[in-house]
């Protein structure tokens, strides 16, 4: 009879064990689908924000600008992967021909506007990373000789002082193709940001560098954003 007890009472912790794991796998998966709700509808927000205020001047989601070109194309988010303190930095602060819009929207629609241009962003960018040491060294050594003064890249900071700063390749990933269309075109408004690139340098190293940006952009140490002079 103790046997039996004793057996009948190990029966009934195991049992009661068994309960509390599933009341916390239940809970646990309440609580993620609770988690999605709240996403999908910050996203829904979103894209509502960035169709009131963004979509004028930027491709994202396959949906092309709707706006005239006045001094340049803004860039395609289609195109460029970005880091969530890029693009908060760049609603609160603005940037060339862009106005901030901080003071535009409340506190929910700004963080749902990062969020959704944060996940959305960077469709056609694909990760090659893996690329032959040699293809790799070229493109670095373009980047060294005709880029590094305007664009960081790879934890390592511009190394000029231009009027306009390029973009930070810590915080954003291009695509190729964004690449090198800006190599042949430039950014030119009033005054050049960008020169083009044609006839200064081959289609050979127009790749090279194209390939390498892309292979390393977004590595090393998340420079920080940097903030205007109040």
């Amino acid at each position: 009879m103790l046997a039996a007890r004793g057996a009948g009472c190990g029966s009934g912790s195991g049992s009661d064990t068994s309960k509390q794991d599933a009341v916390a796998r239940a809970h646990t998966a309440a609580l993620a689908r609770a988690q999605a709700v709240l996403h999908a509808r910050r996203m829904t927000l979103g894209r509502q924000v960035f169709a009131h205020f963004c979509e004028s001047c930027h491709t994202l989601a396959g949906k092309h600008f709707t706006g005239p070109i006045i001094e340049f194309e803004a860039p395609n988010l289609d195109e460029v992967r970005v880091k969530r303190d890029y693009v908060r930095y760049r609603i609160e602060f603005g940037g060339p021909s862009m106005a901030t819009f901080v003071r535009e929207m409340p506190r929910a629609q700004f963080d749902a506007l990062v969020e959704y241009v944060t996940e959305t962003a960077g469709r056609n960018v694909v990760d090659n990373g893996n690329q032959p040491a040699e293809v790799l060294a070229a493109g670095k050594l373009v980047f060294a000789q005709h880029c590094a003064a305007c664009h960081a890249i790879a934890g390592r900071a511009a190394t000029g002082r231009p009027t306009f700063p390029g973009t930070d390749f810590t915080l954003a990933k291009p695509s190729e193709r964004w690449i090198l269309k800006r190599l042949n075109s430039g950014i030119l408004p009033t005054e050049p940001m960008m020169p083009s690139f044609r006839g200064k340098l081959t289609d050979a190293q127009m790749r090279a560098v194209a390939t390498y940006v892309t292979a390393v952009a977004k590595e090393g140490p998340e420079a920080p954003v940097p903030r205007p002079a109040e």
